[in-house]
């Protein structure tokens, strides 16, 4: 069944809103439309005007733009509902990436778990409370912003711009369950140089990849040993993990370059400095070995059991789903910036991360309905 036959206007919503492409390039040398989320923050802008909310759009680049709507209810509280208008890429799906197709009772393409539910949750919800004048028992903050698979450069962006609340939700695939904790993520470039040779006298060069080797052996072992740590209680052992290397110029070439990308996960707590300073203090004795500054760092977060959006969240949640799951996950987010700014965040959000960025991506229909539900639950309950 095609989704235009579908009644349910967040349906509808959802439909469209996968059916935009809004590739993040990632990085490659990607051109085009559809690798920037200048056409789905059009949407989300009209929509959100349509229904008489104000809005702000501002770019933390060309075509990567912040959709924020702002609606004040003369409340004492803010809440922030923000989730991210960018996907990973499309290549090699099952399904068509981009049709919106609904088969039995879950809707498929990129982006449909990950997280354009989370965004068409938060904006049905929320606009359906503003046709009954008085119900919102929040100020509310809805952000729909750039870049969050690759250099969260939208919640950056929308931080320095001046973005404040008093708590939020940062809108991911959580089967529902609440993310009060997750690891923040650090990511950076070694380098190692070496001299150029025709690959017939390797002796007259200095081969940078054998040196990225001895680089890599030290890396490797650094990696065992923040695996051996004492463990945060939910969120595990810090990691390493280097995921990309590229080097030389031809197979007959002695390589006077080469270059790892690393990916390194924090626990809440745990400095982005920090972390570097000691990959730096284990490759200082490394012959030829630069290390370039980190293009990315976001910390962990841990918002306390006990924090006013867990608490108000859980209440939302039980009448719906029952009894709420409180849990930590290895994965960052956003909500790492936004509570590091002062605004505790918790990811939440309909769809299963196992379905996330998978060739078949897909959210079920009815974990869509019910984030619908608890979100208005939330938005017209007087916070305790």
């Amino acid at each position: 069944m095609g989704p235009a036959a579908h009644s349910d206007p967040a349906v509808r919503l959802l439909a469209d809103l996968v059916r935009i492409p809004s590739i993040n390039p990632m990085g490659r040398a990607c051109s085009g439309p559809q690798y920037t989320e200048a056409a789905i923050g059009a949407y989300v802008e009209s929509f959100l005007r349509r229904h008489g909310i104000d809005v702000q759009v501002s770019e933390s680049a060309p075509g990567r733009p912040n959709i924020i709507g702002y609606v004040d209810a003369g409340a004492s509280r803010t809440l922030l509902l923000e989730a991210h208008l960018d996907t990973v890429h499309a290549e090699g799906m099952t399904v068509e990436p981009f049709s919106a197709e609904i088969v039995d009772g879950a809707l498929y393409g990129r982006g449909a778990c990950d997280t354009k539910a989370s965004l068409a949750a938060f904006l049905h919800a929320l606009t359906t409370v503003l046709q009954h004048p008085g119900r919102l028992a929040y100020n509310v903050i809805i952000a729909a912003v750039a870049d969050e698979e690759y250099r969260f450069t939208g919640a950056i962006h929308a931080l320095k711009s001046g973005l404040r609340a008093d708590c939020g939700i940062a809108g991911e695939p959580t089967m529902l369950h609440i993310v009060r904790a997750h690891k923040g993520v650090v990511r950076w470039h070694v380098r190692t140089t070496g001299r150029a040779a025709h690959a017939a006298y390797p002796d007259r060069g200095e081969n940078a990849i054998y040196r990225m080797g001895r680089v890599l052996e030290r890396l490797e072992h650094h990696a065992r040993e923040l695996q051996a740590r004492t463990p945060h209680p939910s969120l595990g052992t810090p990691t390493l993990s280097v995921g990309m290397i590229e080097g030389g110029q031809a197979v007959n070439i002695v390589p006077d370059h080469c270059r790892i990308e690393i990916d390194r996960r924090t626990l809440p707590g745990e400095r982005a400095d920090d972390a570097i300073r000691a990959v730096s203090d284990l490759l200082g004795e490394c012959e030829g070995c630069e290390i370039e500054d980190p293009y990315l760092a976001v910390s962990g977060m841990d918002v306390p059991g006990d924090a006013l959006i867990v608490q108000s969240l859980a209440r939302a949640i039980r009448p719906v789903a029952g009894e709420p799951v409180i849990e930590g996950a290895h994965y960052a987010t956003d909500a790492g910036l936004y509570t590091s700014a002062g605004i505790p965040t918790v990811v939440f959000g309909p769809g299963n991360i196992a379905d996330a960025h998978t060739a078949a991506e897909h959210v079920a229909l009815q974990e869509l309905h019910a984030a619908v539900t608890i979100i208005q639950n939330l938005l017209t309950t007087p916070a305790p």
